[in-house]
C-alpha cells in the first residue's frame, strides 16, 4: 500500500523544482522595492532642502533687519535686508481714504414699485480717469418684472465693475439704499454716478450722500518742516527696503529706527545649517553599512556610488568661495560626521565687519538658472539635477527600478507556470504509481489468501 500522498508529494517536488528561481525573484524584488522606497525618501529630503534654500533666498539676505516705530499707533513697519540702518522721521496730516456714497432709489430716479425707464443706463465714472462701469437697467432686471430692486442694481454693478467699486444694499430707517465704495483710496479714485440714455444723451448726475471723501495721504518725511509727500495710498515704500503703513493722523512726529537684527541673522544662518544637516543625516541613514555582528542589515542604498557622489558634491559646493570668501570665514565648519556647525561668536564678528560679503557669498536662488548666484544658487542647481521631475537623476533611477520590477513580475508569472506544469506532471506520475502499488498489494493479498494453509477444526 502507498506510504505517501500523491498530492503532497507533487507539491513538494514542484516547489523544489522552482525553488532556486523563486528565491532569486523574491530577493531581487525585495531589494529593488527597498531601493525604490529609499530613493523616494531621498527625493523628499532633497526637495525639502531646496525649499529651505528658496525660503532663505526669499528673505533677500541672511542679514536680518528690524524696524521699530516710536509710536506704534501711528504706523506699522516692515523691513527687508535692503534697508539702510538709520532713523527716519514722519508726520501724517491726512490719511488716504476711499469714497463711499449712499444713494436712495429716489436719488437714482427709480422710485420703489415703479417701472424703470427701458432705455436707461447707469454709469459709474472715475473722476480721476480710472475708467467707468456701465449697467443696462433692462439687463439688471433679473426677474423681468419691469421694476428694479436695490439688490438687483447692486448685483449688476458688482458684475460689471471689474473690481473698481463694490456695491451693496443697506437699510436706513426701513428704507433700502444703494451704497457704492471705491476699492482704492486716493483722490484719483473718486467716482460719480450718472443716469443717461443708452445713446449717451440726457445725462443726469446723481449726487447721493457722501459718507467718505476720496482723499490722498499727506505726510512729511524728515525732521523739522521735512518734505511733504502726497500719494493715493497709506502704504509708503519710498525708502528702499522699508514699508510703512500709516494708521492715524499725528499731532507730533514719530520715528522709525532701522537696525541690524543679530538674533534673527543668526537664526537665518542656523536654519540653513539645520536644513543641510538634515539632508546629510538622511543620506547617511539611507547608505548605512549595517553590522553583521549586531545583526543590522545594510541600508538600501549602501554602496550606491551615485548617492555617495551626491554627498561629496554637496560638501564641495559648501566650500565654494566668492571673492575669496567662504563659509569657513564666517565660522561655519565641517564636523567629523559630515554635518556643519556654527561658531556664533566668530559669525557675529565677521558679519559685523563685512555683512555684504556674506550676502554675496550665499547669493540667491531663482526659477531661472542663469539668475542663480553664490552658494545657494549652486546648491539649487545641483539639487535640481537630481529632483527634476522629467530629467532628474532620481527620475531616471526610479524609471530603471520600475522596469526591473515589471520584469520580476513577468518572471514570477513564468515561475507560477513552471510550478503548475511540474505539479501536474508529478501528480500524474505519483497517482499512477500509487494506483499500481494498490493493485499489486491487492493481488498479493489475494494470492496469499489462496495459498494459505487451511485450518482443521
Amino acid at each position: 500500500m502507498a506510504t505517501y500522498d500523491p498530492v503532497t508529494t507533487a507539491k513538494a517536488l514542484a516547489e523544489s523544482y522552482v525553488h532556486a528561481r523563486q528565491a532569486q525573484v523574491d530577493t531581487n524584488t525585495k531589494k529593488t522595492q527597498s531601493k525604490t522606497t529609499a530613493l523616494t525618501s531621498l527625493q523628499s529630503a532633497l526637495s525639502g532642502f531646496s525649499t529651505a534654500l528658496s525660503s532663505l533666498s526669499g528673505k533677500g539676505s541672511v542679514i536680518a533687519q528690524t524696524a521699530a516705530v516710536s509710536r506704534s499707533s501711528a504706523a506699522a513697519a516692515t523691513v527687508s535686508s535692503a534697508a539702510a540702518p538709520g532713523n527716519y522721521t514722519f508726520g501724517v496730516s491726512k490719511l488716504a481714504t476711499a469714497q463711499q456714497t449712499l444713494y436712495s432709489m429716489q436719488d437714482l430716479g427709480l422710485a420703489p414699485d415703479t417701472d424703470y425707464p427701458k432705455d436707461a443706463t447707469m454709469v459709474v465714472s472715475a473722476v480721476g480717469g480710472a475708467g467707468y462701469v456701465q449697467v443696462d437697467l433692462d439687463k439688471a432686471d433679473e426677474n423681468g418684472d419691469g421694476k428694479l430692486s436695490v439688490t438687483e442694481i447692486a448685483r449688476a454693478l458688482n458684475q460689471a465693475s471689474a473690481g473698481k467699486i463694490t456695491a451693496s444694499m443697506v437699510t436706513q430707517g426701513g428704507e433700502q439704499k444703494l451704497m457704492l465704495t471705491s476699492t482704492e483710496t486716493g483722490e484719483a479714485n473718486a467716482f460719480e454716478l450718472k443716469m443717461q440714455k443708452q445713446d449717451g444723451s440726457a445725462v443726469a448726475l446723481v449726487a447721493g450722500q457722501k459718507l467718505s471723501e476720496a482723499q490722498d495721504a499727506v505726510f512729511t518725511l524728515g525732521a523739522g518742516t521735512g518734505v511733504e509727500i502726497r500719494q493715493a495710498s497709506n502704504t509708503y515704500t519710498g525708502i528702499e527696503g522699508l514699508t510703512l503703513e500709516f494708521k492715524e493722523v499725528t499731532t507730533s512726529p514719530f520715528t522709525v529706527t532701522v537696525a541690524k537684527d543679530e538674533a534673527a541673522t543668526k537664526a537665518n544662518m542656523q536654519g540653513f545649517i539645520d536644513a543641510y544637516n538634515g539632508l546629510v543625516k538622511t543620506i547617511d541613514k539611507l547608505t548605512a553599512a549595517g553590522s553583521a555582528e549586531g545583526g543590522v542589515a545594510a541600508a538600501a542604498l549602501n554602496g550606491d556610488s551615485g548617492v555617495r557622489g551626491l554627498r561629496n558634491q554637496l560638501n564641495s559646493l559648501l566650500r565654494s568661495t566668492v571673492n575669496g570668501v567662504s563659509l569657513t570665514d564666517f565660522g561655519i565648519s565641517a564636523q567629523r560626521d559630515g554635518t556643519i556647525a556654527l561658531d556664533a561668536g566668530r559669525f557675529a564678528k565677521k558679519v559685523a565687519s563685512n555683512p555684504d560679503a556674506l550676502t554675496s557669498l550665499l547669493g540667491k536662488t531663482d526659477t531661472l538658472e542663469y539668475k542663480r548666484t553664490g552658494v545657494l544658487g549652486s546648491l539649487q542647481t545641483y539639487v535640481g539635477s537630481w529632483t527634476n521631475s522629467s530629467t532628474g537623476y532620481l527620475k531616471t533611477r526610479q524609471d530603471g527600478l520600475q522596469k526591473q520590477l515589471t520584469q520580476y513580475t513577468k518572471d514570477q508569472s513564468t515561475i507560477e507556470r513552471l510550478y503548475a506544469q511540474a505539479y501536474q506532471r508529478y501528480l500524474t506520475q505519483f497517482t499512477t504509481l500509487a494506483n499500481l502499488e494498490a493493485t499489486m498489494s491487492n493481488t498479493s493479498n489475494y494470492l496469499s489468501s489462496m495459498f494459505a494453509p487451511s485450518s482443521k477444526s
